[in-house]
């Protein structure tokens, strides 16, 4: 074979094409986007505002009840008509001792305390899977992209071999290597399609996208700030808010241990004489069974319960920071060394084989290994910037307040 014919069939091998994606979308809108449609956030939300209503209604005192009695009627001998009845109109008014509406004030002001931080974690828990999920779907669509290139150079390799095999210049092995290739590059661009189908389709998801073509765009992601000294993240926040609330439930639950007592007034009117008189009691129920011990002690241990969370937590939180950045530094020096040297000598490799192909100083199946060399080196960059995504999602999770 000619060098013009080699030179021919290499420009053909080397020449891809791929579809177009859609038009990108970037990390800051599909935050926005996720933010507004998400039904988690929806819901964490909705219980925000219950646990205000809650708060606004543990204020409000016991209503007032009114009562009217009718004595002395319908009976026998003077008592046959209404001339000897007595009608008593009284007004009575529970008391709540122990501190019972102060105690369930504090409860409600906790519970909301909790709700508002939850629907901060919620946010996060979301601005988390979105991250991660647009650095995937960017994963995947190169990885993509790079399989339709190695498949259209199998389909050229594969014409060459069989080109070079017929005029007698490789051995049949060469097509044998060719067609191998071939099958596999196959193989690996539907896994590609699919693993692009699967990413695109939770991305979509996760921020209620119509766009059937959802694409990402290349965004470098900045690293998070570290926090401050002694400053508390949002798990550890949200376990100290229900410690804060178990403890104030502790309260209220020996406060509901304390009887009310409930003042009655009224006046009475006597028909027959039509003399009126005025009346006063008060009552209040004697603790001799129930004095509230059983949900005092449950409280009790729920605060200690959370109590304990709250120290579990914060050894979370700190492992998962630091464990977030090793795996950050991991990352940077993997891209570092992957995206530099390494890259280049893949390239190289691949760009010698070519010209010393071309020249008849190597054969095809060097061509094809150094082609390889090359595809390995481009799927290890990818999977390392999609680490390194990943790594930065996890820390601006773990660092979140």
């Amino acid at each position: 074979m000619s060098k013009s014919l080699g030179t021919l069939l290499l420009a053909g091998m080397l020449a891809v094409t791929g579809p177009a994606f859609a038009e990108p979308v970037t990390l800051s809108d599909a935050l926005a986007r996720g933010q507004q449609v998400s039904p988690r956030v929806a819901k964490a939300r909705a219980e925000l505002k219950a646990a205000e209503g809650r708060a606004i209604q543990a204020g409000v005192r016991p209503n007032p009840e009114v009562s009217v009695e009718v004595e002395n009627f319908s009976g026998t001998g003077p008592y046959r008509t209404f001339r000897a009845t007595e009608t008593t109109v009284s007004v009575a008014q529970p008391f709540e001792l122990g501190g019972k509406r102060r105690a369930r004030k504090d409860v409600a002001a906790a519970e909301r305390d909790y709700a508002q931080i939850a629907l901060s974690r919620v946010e996060a828990d979301l601005a988390y899977d979105i991250v991660v999920a647009h650095a995937e779907l960017r994963a995947s669509e190169d990885r993509a992209d790079l399989a339709r290139k190695v498949l259209a150079r199998a389909v050229e390799l594969t014409r060459i071999a069989e080109t070079l095999v017929d005029v007698g210049r490789d051995p049949p092995l060469t097509k044998l290597r060719a067609d191998a290739l071939l099958a596999e590059a196959k193989a690996d661009d539907l896994r590609a399609a699919s693993e692009l189908l699967t990413a695109r389709q939770r991305l979509t998801l996760l921020i209620d996208s119509d766009d059937g073509e959802l694409s990402a765009s290349v965004q470098d992601m900045p690293v998070p700030p570290a926090l401050p000294p002694n400053a508390q993240s949002l798990d550890e926040r949200l376990a100290a808010a229900e410690r804060d609330a178990a403890s104030a439930r502790v309260r209220l639950a020996q406060a509901e241990g304390v009887p009310d007592i409930t003042a009655t007034s009224g006046i009475r009117s006597f028909r027959e004489s039509r003399d009126t008189a005025f009346l006063v009691s008060v009552s209040i129920p004697l603790p001799l069974f129930n004095r509230n011990r059983g949900n005092i002690h449950a409280a009790r241990a729920e605060g200690d319960a959370a109590e304990a969370q709250l120290a579990q937590t914060r050894l979370d939180t700190r492992y998962s920071r630091r464990e977030a950045e090793l795996l950050l530094a991991a990352a940077n020096e993997r891209l570092a060394a992957l995206s530099g040297a390494g890259l280049f000598q893949a390239n190289e490799a691949a760009r010698v084989a070519e010209i010393g192909y071309q020249q008849g100083k190597f054969t095809l199946i060097e061509l094809i290994d150094a082609q390889e060399a090359l595809t390995s080196a481009n799927l290890k960059l990818i999977e390392a910037q999609l680490d390194r995504a990943r790594a930065i999602a996890a820390l601006g999770r773990a660092s979140a307040q």
